[in-house]
């Protein structure tokens, strides 16, 4: 919507300059005109002091102040915010949220090992701001780290059962009438985003692995439950994530279920955290076309 009333905007501004040059020659006032693009200052200075009435200058400039304000806001991530969710003992928990809450669609992130990390933040805003209801569950009741030793001790800690609890509370959460719901897991949470789905497979339409490890060792019984199609991505290097990944496809072949797989060729695990091995795992590119696959495949299982 915001970026079809920008188009809208830069038309009807473009139209006004288009008729500003049809009317006057500006050749005398030393305009320049390289590649499509003009010296906008001399442009509306010019505009301002010489050419139009009072009411047109008025028009321009406010057209030309909504693009601006339009443009930031279309590059920029929708903005979120920490919310607390009742678990079924009528506790809390914490989860960070993005994203209408009246959206058609709704999004269950699960995190890394590192917790709710900056990185996860950015992830519920990138699909918040694309029009889903986004939430990233925090399985570590508000703690998170920043080193692999911090990080080992809070997964170690975690509980079943608990865990569990979080992943259908905060799937209860997103539910509405008519509401279709995915779930994304990275790395450690990968198991746990298709634990989500086969935990309550009659709401989920659809769950992304991002270079996770060990859900081939699912029982298959368990796998049969599912209904929705399944979508694994992983790095040719990722010496953990890669074999569950291809073991995965397998199983899910046999079972008859709908599975994807897709492997970036170079990836080492864990290449859209930067926090993970100190950066040195991180591949730009990868996280890119990771993103690409994310978001296409949302709209393939949410529309």
């Amino acid at each position: 919507m915001r970026q079809s009333l920008r188009r809208f905007l830069i038309i009807i501004f473009s139209s006004f300059s288009t008729s500003l040059f049809a009317q006057k020659d500006l050749r005398s006032e030393h305009i320049t005109i390289e590649d499509g693009f003009i010296e906008i200052e001399k442009l509306i200075g010019l505009i301002l002091t010489k050419y139009w009435s009072a009411q047109l200058k008025i028009i321009y400039l406010t057209t030309l102040m909504a693009i601006v304000t339009l443009s930031i806001s279309c590059s920029s991530t929708e903005k979120g915010s920490f919310i607390s969710i009742e678990l079924s003992d009528g506790t809390e928990f914490r989860a960070y949220s993005s994203g209408p809450e009246k959206a058609d669609a709704g999004v269950l992130i699960v995190h890394d090992w590192f917790g709710i990390s900056d990185f996860t933040i950015e992830s519920v805003e990138r699909l918040g701001s694309l029009g889903y209801n986004v939430i990233a569950i925090d399985l570590y009741k508000g703690v998170s780290a920043t080193t692999h030793k911090e990080a080992g001790k809070l997964m170690s800690a975690l509980d079943r059962k608990e865990i569990d609890d979080i992943l259908q509370s905060g799937l209860n959460y997103l539910k509405r009438p008519g509401r279709k719901l995915a779930t994304i897991g990275f790395s450690m949470g990968g198991l746990e985003s298709l634990n989500a789905n086969l935990n309550d497979p009659e709401s989920v339409n659809g769950t992304l692995i991002i270079y996770g490890g060990d859900f081939d060792k699912i029982n298959t019984e368990r796998l049969e439950k599912l209904i929705s199609p399944v979508f694994t991505i992983t790095g040719s290097h990722d010496g953990w994530s890669l074999p569950s990944s291809t073991n995965f496809l397998d199983i899910m072949i046999k079972v008859g279920k709908p599975s994807e797989l897709y492997v970036y060729p170079g990836a080492k695990h864990a290449y859209a955290q930067p926090l993970y091995n100190e950066g040195k795992n991180y591949d730009e590119e990868a996280t890119r076309i990771t993103w690409l696959l994310v978001e296409d495949f949302l709209k393939r299982v949410l529309s």
